[in-house]
């Protein structure tokens, strides 16, 4: 185990909250992921313990930016609500890595049909008004990607969603249009887009198309003419 994380568990064994918090800025990044990781990971093995496990995270990330290697981890709906609280702080949700995605696109590329996170994020902005998180819907990644197209166009999944994630996707769209006021980086979106249908066996889902059509604000038909001309 690394040195960091049985210090962790030390510091947590003598209920030291403070230790853990002001020794965390003298770790190294990657240090820093490890010890968040293991709050989550225990907090999901041991139930009682998640509100004490989580409000260490979140006093961490109140007084500390969330580390760089993190925003790859945080690709589940579960690790999203377990870090939200800290998330509020220091610009956790626009926060960036090299590959300039934030947490959201992490989130949203490799999200799966089994714990879909758009209904969840939605609600985030209903409910607790958090002006950092509307920022993150409208950020690009270096290839020009919102998350919502990431979702869309760098993702995988085939499935069709359901329908309060169907229409919660729909509305993060709008979030997001109104963000960056109408604007689409349609070229890198087309290329992501091409660039999945060939990873691909056969065809595009009906679903994905229809997505596609919705985010570019066209003729499910043009999409589909697009990709059988540079198949």
């Amino acid at each position: 185990m690394d040195a960091c994380i049985n210090q962790l568990n030390q510091q947590m064994q003598q209920h030291q909250l403070p230790a853990i918090v002001d020794s965390f800025v003298r770790l190294s990044d990657t240090q820093q992921t490890l010890q968040l990781l293991h709050l989550y990971e225990s907090a999901q093995r041991m139930s009682v313990k998640y509100a004490y496990l989580q409000n260490i995270a979140t006093r961490i990330l109140t007084q500390y930016s969330l580390p760089t290697a993190m925003i790859n981890q945080l690709n589940n709906i579960d690790q999203l609500s377990f870090f939200t609280p800290g998330l509020k702080f220091n610009h956790g949700f626009t926060q960036q890595n090299q590959q300039q995605k934030n947490v959201l696109h992490s989130l949203f590329s490799e999200s799966d049909n089994t714990k879909l996170p758009f209904n969840y994020v939605r609600s985030l902005m209903l409910f607790e008004s958090n002006e950092n998180l509307l920022q993150a819907l409208a950020q690009i990644n270096n290839v020009g990607l919102t998350p919502v197209a990431s979702y869309i166009a760098s993702n995988p999944s085939q499935h069709s969603l359901p329908k309060h994630e169907f229409s919660a996707l729909l509305a993060l769209m709008e979030v997001e249009l109104k963000q960056n006021k109408g604007s689409i980086n349609t070229a890198a979106f087309l290329k992501a887009l091409l660039t999945l249908s060939h990873s691909i066996t056969g065809l595009l889902s009906e679903d994905k198309i229809l997505l596609c059509g919705a985010y570019l604000r066209c003729k499910t038909a043009q999409v589909e003419r697009y990709l059988v001309q540079n198949k």
